[in-house]
């Protein structure tokens, strides 16, 4: 999500070379501590979805706990 939104951020690539461009570019501008937040974060996701028992009423987000 995170990178396709940085990608898309003003209007999607009109190249495939453009499209390589900008997700390298997001690539290494995306920083440690951004991917450490989101494995920490797996734990609330996983146990929502055991909570629900799978089921589709699950949505991934930030406001979950």
């Amino acid at each position: 999500m995170w990178m396709k939104r940085r990608t898309t951020k003003k209007g999607a690539p009109k190249s495939k070379k453009d499209a390589i461009r900008v997700w390298k570019q997001a690539w290494d501008d995306l920083e440690q501590i951004q991917i450490q937040a989101w494995i920490k974060r797996i734990i609330v996701h996983i146990q929502q979805v055991i909570k629900l028992e799978g089921g589709n009423e699950y949505k991934e987000g930030r406001r979950l706990r």
